[in-house]
């Protein structure tokens, strides 16, 4: 039987020095069966449904740039015991998904690679990393099997 049948979400913002937070929930199951794309889309879902939250329950109406400031962090412990990562919104600077925004995990070795319909490898990725002032650039595409 399985000890931790769920994994939360905790999505969290500052507001005039305030934080505001709400927590998540989804079937471990479900979380550890899923591919890269699908666990990107909820984590924007997360962040959507707390956006939402906040306009309804609190009354705050988040501006576009603490909208993109929402950080959402798993509680507790990863399938594998390992700690959990820290989770922030990034917008991306150049190629092929320029303008967007999407989860990025902050570690020591920070870099994400994303599925992009602009990938010059269909299947492939998009690999975006931070620059010395902290913003998400293209860094190059990548075929799936150099992954």
């Amino acid at each position: 039987m399985d000890d931790n049948p769920v994994i939360q979400f905790r999505c969290t913002t500052v507001i005039d020095g305030r934080e505001n937070t709400a927590t998540m929930s989804l079937k471990r199951s479900v979380w550890n069966s899923s591919s890269e794309q699908w666990r990107s889309e909820y984590l924007n879902s997360c962040r959507e449904r707390y956006q939402a939250w906040l306009r309804q329950d609190a009354g705050i109406e988040l501006t576009e740039r603490q909208a993109a400031d929402v950080s959402v962090t798993v509680v507790g412990e990863t399938a594998d015991g390992s700690p959990p990562p820290q989770l922030v919104t990034a917008t991306l600077f150049g190629g092929p998904l320029d303008g967007s925004t999407a989860p990025v995990e902050i570690d020591d070795d920070p870099w994400t690679a994303i599925i992009s319909d602009g990938c010059a490898y269909p299947g492939g990725r998009s690999v975006y990393a931070p620059d010395s002032a902290g913003r998400w650039v293209w860094q190059r595409d990548v075929p799936w099997h150099a992954m």
